[in-house]
């Protein structure tokens, strides 16, 4: 979705630019920015080849099947069926990309830019890419680049068998590429050090969105709502903030608050899901919270704006939170821990509140401190929503990227 709202501002420019999905089909909640382009590195054929030697040498027709967008979205929906040691050695094999057992998928990606012509530029999703971008370097001849987006917590989060190799796997590769684009500065100065990089060689550029046509609502909810939007997982924390909504209902001083959770949600979250709907059951609070998963992008913002306080108290350091300046351009302040980039994000936007996650109870008291004082959020959510225009949108930072990033590299206008 990032992406996706990037390359439309690029487009909107005069710039052509063609987005190619690896290994998922894209999941947008909005229309695609470019045409219907194949997948490469599609995840079935990724571990089939990466299992079997026979899938190494199928034909074409073969492969196109197992990349099929309806057959990948299924797999997608069954994402806990990897096994550790399966990701970890998957893991491994696309980053040996065409040294390894993946070959044919690198050919793939090859063949097809030299069939539609040479790019001026290439831009990599992620630096987990960065071992078919030194190919693509080095046989199209043209400038590289790889978005650094929390790479850092899938890396870590590997068997430790595989861990080390993985990480110096992509260290060899990402020195070789032109440079890599850090959403905030707590994230590339992390990455610079773990991938034994040199300062240069990263540029900081924040994650952006398309903010024309978003109107907060100027008039305070008429509910009081806590809002979480993101995936509905343990590592997002939102059973810390279920949590904390309890202890907020029992405090006696938020007898009105209402609690709305949204986000993505897979086979594999379900559990957890109803786990924390049993908590807020058991605390009786069935009139007071609603949990709406994988809703649409005309949800989101009518959600985003219904709340007077939004949170997502992660467990790990985000490398930058697209959902916080969702929330913040919807008009709603947040609620963040003390780290990652959340610092960079309120220092620049003064559209919310950050609290110490080592210390119990700071998250509750912050919130009770915003939802107590519902003029002086709707005041905050206001200023955040201000700043996201000026400083987040992508009709501005898509034009920095251009001339701040990509300058010495000019990119091909319509």
């Amino acid at each position: 979705m990032r992406d996706n709202s990037l390359a439309k501002q690029l487009i909107a420019q005069g710039h052509d630019v063609t987005m190619l999905p690896t290994y998922l089909p894209h999941f947008l909640d909005e229309d695609s920015a470019t045409g219907d382009e194949p997948i490469f590195f599609g995840g079935i054929n990724v571990y089939l080849q990466h299992k079997f030697s026979l899938f190494r040498k199928t034909p074409a027709w073969v492969d196109k099947t197992f990349d099929n967008k309806w057959l990948l979205r299924k797999a997608a929906a069954r994402s806990g069926m990897t096994s550790s040691k399966d990701l970890g050695e998957i893991t491994l094999s696309t980053f040996r990309g065409e040294d390894g057992p993946l070959v044919k998928e690198v050919r793939k990606v090859l063949d097809w830019f030299k069939s539609q012509g040479t790019p001026d530029v290439l831009l990599l999703s992620t630096i987990m890419l960065a071992g078919i971008g030194k190919v693509l370097k080095r046989e199209l001849k043209i400038p590289v680049y790889g978005f650094l987006q929390g790479e850092d917590s899938f890396l870590d989060s590997l068997l430790p068998e595989y861990r080390m190799e993985a990480w110096k796997l992509l260290s060899q590769d990402v020195a070789k590429l032109d440079g890599c684009i850090a959403p905030s500065k707590y994230f590339g100065n992390l990455m610079a050090e773990r991938l034994s990089l040199p300062n240069g060689k990263i540029k900081f550029h924040p994650n952006g969105i398309t903010t024309e046509g978003i109107i907060p609502n100027e008039d305070l909810p008429q509910t009081s709502a806590l809002g979480y939007l993101a995936r509905l997982c343990p590592l997002k924390g939102l059973d810390i903030l279920v949590d904390a909504y309890i202890e907020l209902k029992e405090s006696g001083k938020h007898d009105d608050l209402h609690l709305k959770i949204a986000g993505g949600m897979t086979d594999e979250d379900g559990p957890f899901v109803e786990e924390q709907r049993s908590k807020l059951l058991r605390a009786g609070l069935a009139k007071f919270f609603t949990i709406s998963p994988n809703i649409s992008r005309e949800e989101k913002l009518e959600f985003l704006k219904s709340l007077t306080v939004f949170s997502v108290p992660a467990r790990y350091s985000e490398a930058f939170g697209l959902y916080v300046i969702e929330a913040m351009l919807a008009g709603t302040p947040v609620v963040l821990p003390d780290s990652g980039a959340f610092p960079e994000i309120i220092e620049s936007t003064q559209g919310g509140r950050l609290y110490d996650p080592s210390t119990s109870g700071m998250l509750t008291e912050t919130l009770d401190q915003l939802l107590s004082d519902s003029k002086a959020a709707k005041s905050m959510g206001l200023q955040a929503h201000h700043a996201v225009r000026e400083k987040y949108a992508n009709e501005i930072l898509s034009k920095k990227l251009v001339q701040e990033v990509l300058a010495p590299h000019p990119v091909n206008q319509k």
